[in-house]
């Protein structure tokens, strides 16, 4: 048995004066789909015909227009699909099509006849060159696989000029495990395809830089990217492009710090599906760009039909957590967070103006309609959530603006709900309690049975009298009063006929409940009773009587 270590940090390459660091990203690179070979190919169910022609038909619609769609070489499925792209007339003038292949001559004319008939297409055809692999799975010598991706470029090119599509169809190379190469002869093997292929110009030949298998750091993978663009001498006629999977959880940030390092093409997958734990995820991508002021133009505004499509086709569920694509991705839990994200949403062209953006938020770097997402779901309530969080739920779900000093009050009774049942307290939940709370509490002491109000013959005009039919713990009783007003009226009449302790009216708050000939009141009462502070709350269609209301459900929370 050996005594080497089990793992070994990977050889770094030796960079002087590095100027991705110093760099920003400020336009989009090409983004460059391949959910329909990569992607697919992963699924324990790989998509049939008709699914891929859909799933490519919504990447179109996305905006992509660079799209790998398969290996024609694989199965007869595959070859009908890219047959049927073609002669069914389904890919859009703005769009380029890719196939892949391997670098054998009887595999290279199984992918040109594929394409046939087509406007605009690109093959594109890979080896590794790892050690690893040049060693222990080929068996070949640098030479031997320099000569190996030169004849295959050579055979592509030939198989291209014999059909007369040398201006229609392009050419895209990878040097598989990139990333895991010796990066000095990654740039001997890539100069020897460009010299076979002879590019036309930038858009005429591409370089696919993957991370393969991710064994090293996002910067380290940047660094090897540097390197290869200074040493390369064909920048001037080549698209880098890069490939990353996730192996080590990193693919989204080695693909942003490659694009520092000179990388203008892209290549992943939608919801990051691919081998292993996947490719890149493009969604992500995207939108962390869109987030940052980078236009990509891609169009996620229906973002959640497109992950329910991907769901549906993969058979695999997308993580709630999941950067934007994942059910609670904009969804806050915490007391504090919910707070905050609460105020910023009641005072949002404040917040714009000062920062003069159209959007920043407190917790919510992206604004969830951009991506089809409703605000019903910014808050939700557990066991940790605070008041702003039960109050931002009855605003935007039930429009019930509860005053501040009544939050607490609420909030109490949906936590102590919360940790009853140990689950999640749904709107309809907090709805529920805030009713049997304040509203309509069961089993009520004091219950209003019958209310008249009107003006003593005697009084002046601003004077009000009120004459109330109650029960009082079973027992029928009428009391009146007069005031300033029907509520100042009805403590009044409390005051003087019911054996309750003084009452005192410290807050009041009104507002109406939806609009139209539907409207009604809500009515929102603080008082002190016996030096106890307790709320009521009212709801009517005469704003009069909701107060009242009002008034006796605190009358029934003073004795809580």
């Amino acid at each position: 048995m050996n005594c080497y270590p089990k793992y070994r940090a990977p050889e770094t390459v030796e960079i002087e004066n590095r100027v991705w660091p110093t760099r920003r990203i400020v336009r989009t690179p090409i983004l460059v789909p391949v959910d329909l070979r990569d992607g697919n190919q992963a699924f324990v169910n790989p998509m049939n015909v008709e699914t891929k022609l859909r799933y490519f038909d919504m990447l179109c619609r996305i905006g992509f227009k660079e799209i790998e769609v398969a290996y024609p070489a694989a199965s007869s499925e595959e070859f009908e699909f890219v047959r049927r792209l073609i002669t069914e007339n389904r890919i859009p003038d703005e769009v380029r099509i890719v196939v892949f292949t391997a670098a054998r001559k009887d595999l290279i004319e199984k992918t040109m006849a594929s394409i046939e008939g087509v406007r605009r297409a690109m093959v594109h055809c890979y080896i590794a060159g790892s050690e690893l692999h040049r060693e222990f799975v080929f068996g070949k010598t640098h030479e031997e696989l320099v000569r190996i991706a030169a004849d295959g470029t050579r055979m592509i090119a030939d198989a291209i000029a014999e059909r007369g599509l040398r201006g229609a169809v392009h050419y895209e190379f990878s040097p598989e495990e990139f990333s895991d190469s010796n990066i000095d002869f990654m740039v001997e093997l890539c100069e020897a395809v460009r010299t076979e292929w002879r590019p036309r110009g930038k858009g005429d030949f591409i370089l696919n830089l993957p991370s393969t298998v991710e064994r090293r750091a996002p910067n380290e993978y940047a660094d090897k990217i540097e390197y290869f663009c200074r040493k390369y001498s064909g920048m001037a006629d080549t698209v880098i492009s890069i490939h990353t999977h996730n192996d080590q959880g990193c693919a989204i940030a080695a693909a942003e710090l490659a694009v520092l390092a000179g990388a203008e093409r892209i290549e992943g997958t939608l919801a990051g599906h691919g081998e292993r734990t996947g490719n890149m995820d493009l969604i992500t991508f995207a939108l962390n760009l869109k987030s940052r002021g980078v236009e990509t133009g891609l169009d996620f505004s229906h973002l959640p039909e497109v992950t329910t499509f991907i769901e549906g086709v993969s058979g695999i569920k997308i993580s709630p957590r999941t950067p934007y694509a994942g059910e609670l991705v904009f969804t806050a839990f915490s007391g504090t967070h919910q707070d905050a994200i609460r105020k910023g949403m009641a005072r949002r062209k404040e917040i714009s103006d000062y920062f003069r953006q159209g959007w920043k938020m407190p917790y919510l770097h992206l604004d969830p309609a951009d991506i089809g997402r409703s605000y019903e779901g910014l808050i939700r309530i557990n066991s940790q959530s605070g008041k702003g969080g039960v109050a931002y739920v009855l605003e935007s779900v039930y429009g019930i603006s509860v005053p501040k000093g009544m939050q607490p009050v609420v909030a109490r009774a949906v936590q102590n709900e919360a940790e009853r049942t140990g689950r999640e307290v749904t709107p309809a939940d907090v709805h529920r309690i805030f009713h049997e709370k304040l509203v309509s509490p069961p089993n009520p002491g004091f219950e209003m049975l019958h209310f008249r109000m009107g003006r003593p013959a005697s009084a002046d005009e601003k004077t009000t009298e009120v004459e109330i039919e109650m029960s009082v713990d079973g027992k029928a009783c009428r009391v009146s009063g007069t005031g300033g007003g029907p509520i100042e009226a009805t403590v009044t009449a409390f005051r003087q006929c019911l054996d309750i302790p003084a009452i005192q009216v410290e807050e009041y708050h009104e507002h109406a409940l939806g609009s139209g000939a539907d409207a009604r009141a809500i009515a929102f009462i603080g008082t002190k009773i016996g030096g106890k502070t307790v709320y009521g709350t009212g709801i009517d269609e005469s704003i009069n009587l909701a107060a009242i209301y009002a008034l006796v459900n605190a009358l029934n929370h003073s004795r809580d």
